[in-house]
């Protein structure tokens, strides 16, 4: 008994054999100055428990959304009738099961590999707090900047919390930042799931981020990822984000189909791709989606010229602007229109087809006189520049 009770105070009181101290002078070098060596230590040791929160904050938040999608499947499962949903809502909850405890083993060791020093070794047991009887509420006027902001976020939390969004319509505009919104925050998630080719792949980041990859906003992402890749001359990659973006039309549609959430068929939805009769009809249907892309770049790129044609030609021509007589003067002072008007008509006719041999020829038949000062009123009228 005794050596059990020794063994269990052993267990007990292991963890303070992991004390780290910042200020620990035996591993510093004689050479080297204390205080910064006791600083360096500190910041390192800061830096290493940074990370490690970061990274528990992140398995414990995958575990959480995996336990509450645990109980939905389970829920599920005691109500479904059909046996086929019932083998892959079973093999849903093993592989959920799995990563939580792929989690929880990684969680554990980081605890048990836990260092010890005086920012964590001890906590807040309990605390009070004496309120006046005068008031039970304090104003917001009243309190510091930074709890404003504190009690301003905790409002909004709640509001959040009770379903207090706003109401009306959608609106474009709304759609359109929303579709930007989600964008600038899942982007990147969308491009690790258009550049998997693996199908397997594809089926864990289906299964880990359906919530995601399942909302019209990722389709719609898809989609217009295969226009500018055909667009761009990226056949070959257009061809592979074509099969990406069936996948999720065709996880959406079963859950139509089946009346179930999108999430609910994503296994079904590969097991069925699996067999030969399902692999060739999603084929089938992602060269037929791939034939409507090329036809669309096709048109777009023709619309896209036409577009442009108009705008050369709307610089070219543009609008007609009526200038007033100061704005036509040329360099000599002159009104081009009337000098043009008060040329011989031959002259008229050799300016307006720019046609220098007609010009010359027109020129030797005027006396000279009368060609200088024809000439002379070009010039200064701009009509004619040396």
């Amino acid at each position: 008994m005794a050596g059990l009770a020794d063994n269990s105070l052993s267990k007990k009181y292991s963890k303070w054999d992991n004390i780290e101290l910042s200020d620990d002078e035996s591993d510093c070098h004689p050479n080297i100055d204390k205080d910064s060596w006791f600083r360096m230590k500190h910041r390192s040791r800061v830096e290493r428990e940074e990370g490690e929160d970061a990274e528990k904050s992140k398995l414990e938040g995958q575990n959480k959304g995996d336990r509450d999608r645990l109980a939905e499947v389970k829920e599920r499962l005691a109500e479904e009738e059909e046996e086929e949903d019932k083998e892959s809502l079973e093999e849903e909850i093993k592989d959920l099961e799995a990563s939580i405890a792929k989690r929880q083993a990684r969680l554990d060791e980081m605890e048990a590999n836990k260092k010890w020093n005086v920012d964590n070794m001890c906590h807040v047991v309990e605390e009070r707090t004496i309120v006046s009887n005068k008031s039970d509420t304090t104003k917001t006027s009243e309190l510091p900047a930074h709890l404003v902001e504190a009690q301003l976020a905790r409002e909004a939390a709640r509001a959040a919390e009770a379903g207090e969004v706003p109401v009306g319509p959608r609106t474009e505009r709304r759609e359109i930042e929303n579709y930007a919104d989600f964008v600038t925050e899942y982007e990147d998630l969308l491009e690790k799931f258009i550049d998997t080719h693996s199908i397997e792949d594809c089926k864990e980041m289906m299964h880990q981020n359906g919530d995601v990859l399942l909302q019209e906003n990722a389709s719609s992402y898809l989609l217009l990822s295969c226009l500018e890749e055909e667009m761009n001359g990226n056949h070959e990659k257009m061809m592979h984000v074509a099969r990406q973006s069936q996948i999720l039309s065709h996880i959406t549609e079963l859950a139509g189909s089946l009346k179930r959430a999108p999430r609910d068929v994503v296994l079904p939805f590969f097991r069925r791709i699996s067999e030969d009769e399902h692999r060739k009809g999603f084929q089938e249907a992602v060269d037929g989606f791939i034939k409507r892309i090329e036809k669309r770049a096709v048109d777009k790129r023709k619309e896209m010229d036409e577009e442009e044609k108009q705008r050369q030609a709307a610089g070219e021509g543009g609008e007609e602007v009526e200038l007033s007589k100061e704005e036509r003067m040329g360099p000599g002072g002159l009104d081009p229109i009337e000098v043009f008007e008060s040329l011989p008509e031959s002259m008229q006719e050799a300016f307006e087809s720019k046609d220098m041999q007609k010009l010359q020829e027109c020129l030797q038949t005027m006396p000279i006189e009368e060609v200088k000062y024809h000439m002379k009123r070009c010039e200064d009228s701009g009509l004619w520049v040396k």
